[in-house]
């Protein structure tokens, strides 16, 4: 196998634009009410895929049947190398469960493993669809908020540790979107230990494992669990945010407790989902077959346009929380004054003054939940002229309030 051929990417082309179909451009006036704002919201990637994976899609579109697939062993090969090479991580070799997506595999665990009216925690600000996965299953939505403290989220442990006394599942962003952290063995140690005590099972969302900065290390949440004796714990994840192939779509699950893979593999049967499809399967074994070198080179760029964000907004009531990982940047807006909750309970002022004064589409802070009023996110994947743009943009507005 080829573990790490040169990328060949030009992170300054931009391959996403108006009328190519894609959803950050193609959804601006459904989105913002307008359709020439500058488009930094939905978390994908305005670059290319790796030609490693187009060609190896290329390869499979010569081939003309596109019959029902299984995943076979060089699927389970190719996730296993990838953990263990990149994360220094080595699942058991049947704990691996393909899945549609994450966010399905969520909802999956919450089905199988908490019943109607159930606790199960969240720590906002966090990505959206953790409220969705939990209210629209009819669980009660228990919310521990991290805390910010020097533009750096902690959690808090004594909250949580009161929490986990009623719920029986927590939901975990690792790293965190939107606020970058990547989780380290001690805060992951400590977490533990609160959920073990009280019998809480752990669904670790770890989308966006592959993608920190320079110094900064991803723990994976099970590689703490095993350390720890702790066996309760389901992760998900996928190569769709690493390798800007969402589109294609599929995930998987990492489930080393038996009686708990067993749960989940039956809940998942009643839903009647297909795993993966011929595309996203051929997608993630080019991707972890080829990609070794690809995160590192794509967070150099990403780190280039970070740094980019940092010196134009230097000088401004606008803050930027230091980020370790994910390519999206969340923007402390709060001392531009907009933010009331008793005025504006939606935060619509502080969204109208990006839309419509400084023609940017960022995702809005609150619907990461209550925490994230008087902030918004910013999606750093994208050629350097947008971001330059975009802090031209923001200037010129912040300059006229």
């Amino acid at each position: 196998m080829n573990r790490g051929c040169q990328v060949s990417t030009d992170f300054e082309r931009l391959a996403q634009f108006p009328g190519s179909g894609c959803e950050k451009y193609d959804r601006r006036a459904a989105i913002f009410g307008r359709e020439d704002v500058l488009p930094l919201w939905v978390a994908d990637m305005d670059f290319p895929a790796p030609d490693f994976i187009t060609r190896a899609l290329e390869q499979r579109l010569s081939h003309p049947a596109f019959g029902y697939v299984k995943p076979d062993q060089r699927y389970f090969d190719a996730i296993t190398h990838w953990l263990e090479s990149q994360h220094h991580w080595k699942p058991k070799p049947d704990s691996i469960v393909p899945v549609a997506g994450v966010v399905p595999g969520m909802s999956m665990a919450i089905n199988a493993f908490t019943q109607v009216d159930e606790p199960v925690i969240i720590q906002p600000p966090v990505y959206f669809p953790f409220f969705g996965v939990v209210q629209d299953n009819a669980r009660l939505l228990l919310q521990n908020p991290l805390v910010l403290k020097a533009g750096f989220y902690r959690i808090n442990f004594e909250q949580l540790e009161a929490q986990a006394a009623d719920a029986s599942m927590l939901l975990l962003s690792n790293p965190h979107n939107p606020g970058g952290r990547a989780w380290n063995a001690d805060e992951l140690a400590r977490l533990i230990s609160i959920c073990k005590r009280h019998d809480v099972l752990v669904v670790a969302d770890e989308i966006h494992m592959d993608l920190t900065y320079e110094g900064v290390v991803f723990t994976p949440f099970a590689k703490v669990a095993r350390e720890q004796g702790f066996t309760n714990w389901i992760m998900l994840t996928a190569p769709g945010k690493t390798f800007n192939t969402a589109g294609i779509g599929g995930g998987y699950a990492v489930i080393e407790d038996a009686r708990l893979r067993k749960a989940f593999c039956k809940e998942k049967q009643r839903w009647h989902l297909n795993d993966t499809t011929v595309f996203s399967q051929i997608a993630l074994i080019a991707a972890y077959e080829q990609g070794g070198s690809w995160p590192g080179e794509l967070m150099q760029f990403i780190a280039q346009n970070r740094d980019r964000v940092e010196a134009a907004l230097k000088d401004t009531p606008i803050d930027v929380l230091t980020a370790e990982a994910t390519y999206l940047l969340w923007l402390d807006c709060r001392k531009l004054g907009f933010s009331d909750p008793a005025t504006d309970p939606q935060d619509l002022g502080l969204q109208n003054f990006f839309i419509e004064q400084a023609g940017l589409g960022l995702s809005q802070g609150i619907i990461f939940g209550e925490p994230g009023r008087g902030f918004m996110r910013l999606n750093l994947a994208t050629p350097s002229r947008i971001i330059d743009q975009a802090m031209t943009q923001l200037h010129r507005a912040l300059s006229e309030l």
